[in-house]
């Protein structure tokens, strides 16, 4: 009886050479042997020989090497392959084309699967790349078959759905979703309103400003470790921003010369300065210190002027044209002088007697 070796097939129109009996103590012979044990599962019932031949040439499958799983599924072997080729195809001998040469037996398997209208694929997943040999129906059920796991997520590059793409490649990115928390800080605004209690250009701060602190949460999505999408999640604000609020001052200084000043500037500016104090509620005492005072510094004299610091008039004004604010004449005009030494004084010591103590303790005021 003549063997089949793998690669060697009958013609189309011969059927394959039926086996005849094992001879004893043969190799053969003990295969069936073991078969026949293991079809009987144990229970004592012994599958006949050619009941086991006609299993066996029936679950020639796919083999996926590289991922840890072997799918076998039902296709009638081809004519020509000998039981020794179905076994190797059994046993999940047929490689991938990894680089290997493949045994005779596999490529004869090999050979069976495609006869069968076995379809062929490259898989591109989790960083390796694999060939995968499948009879199933769609892609999603070769990759179950090869025991690879599609998450929800995940983008393949073909539809699961649909029929298995024979000889191109298949890509699976793996999609990841993580949480990052970003810290911001918001600056607070400088808010001014106008205040015309306040003279014009000072400026009062009456809210502090705070900078704002939040943390914003985002849901970022990864394909293969890079980002491809980010949603905002949240965000929760630690310290609530306050802007800053500032008064500014927009009151013009207004300096007027009482009414009776025009007709008295050519009298005694003694008298023009007690009746200018009295105006402003000053009464005898007050006066007591301004003409003291004032008696030191220039003894009323309109045109008084010191050598060594450039005061001048009578309040000895330092540098003299400061009593422009009150007028243009405040060279030769004694109640433009006296008006602005008053206001000198109201603003700074707030009477006479306060600026009279001032010169009597340091020599000036």
């Amino acid at each position: 009886m003549a063997r089949h070796t793998a690669g060697r097939h009958s013609t189309p129109q011969s059927a394959p050479t039926p086996l005849g009996p094992a001879a004893p103590g043969s190799r053969r012979a003990a295969r069936a042997e073991a078969e026949m044990a293991t079809r009987s599962g144990g229970t004592g019932i012994t599958l006949p020989l050619p009941a086991v031949h006609t299993l066996r040439a029936g679950v020639l499958g796919a083999v996926v090497i590289g991922t840890g799983a072997f799918a076998v599924s039902q296709v009638p072997a081809e004519p020509g392959v000998d039981a020794g080729d179905l076994t190797a195809a059994e046993a999940g001998t047929l490689a991938l084309r990894s680089g290997e040469t493949a045994s005779r037996s596999e490529t004869a398997g090999r050979r069976a699967l495609e006869a069968d209208g076995a379809r062929t694929f490259t898989l591109a997943v989790d960083d390796e790349t694999h060939e995968v040999i499948t009879s199933a129906a769609t892609l999603g059920e070769a990759l179950a078959e090869a025991g690879v796991v599609v998450g929800a997520d995940d983008v393949v590059s073909a539809p699961l759905s649909g029929a298995v793409p024979d000889g191109e490649r298949v890509e699976i990115a793996r999609v990841t979703t993580e949480y990052v928390t970003e810290e911001t800080v918001e600056k607070y605004a400088t808010v001014e309103e106008k205040d015309a209690s306040l003279p014009e250009g000072e400026r009062k701060v009456v809210t502090a400003g705070v900078n704002g602190d939040a943390s914003d949460t985002y849901a970022v999505q990864s394909a293969d470790g890079e980002e491809v999408s980010r949603e905002f999640v949240a965000s929760v604000v630690a310290t609530v921003k306050v802007d800053e609020v500032v008064k500014v001052g927009t009151k013009k200084e207004v300096v007027e010369a009482p009414a009776a000043t025009a007709a008295i500037s050519s009298g005694d500016p003694r008298a023009i300065g007690r009746d200018l104090a009295a105006a402003r509620g000053w009464g005898a005492e007050q006066f007591r210190c301004l003409d003291a005072l004032w008696t030191r510094e220039s003894s009323w004299n309109v045109y008084a002027d010191n050598p060594t610091s450039s005061a001048y008039g009578i309040p000895q004004a330092l540098p003299g044209s400061k009593m422009a604010s009150a007028g243009a004449d405040w060279a030769t005009n004694p109640a433009t002088q006296i008006t602005w030494g008053l206001n000198y004084i109201a603003g700074r010591y707030g009477t006479p007697c306060g600026a009279w103590g001032q010169s009597q303790s340091v020599g000036w005021y």
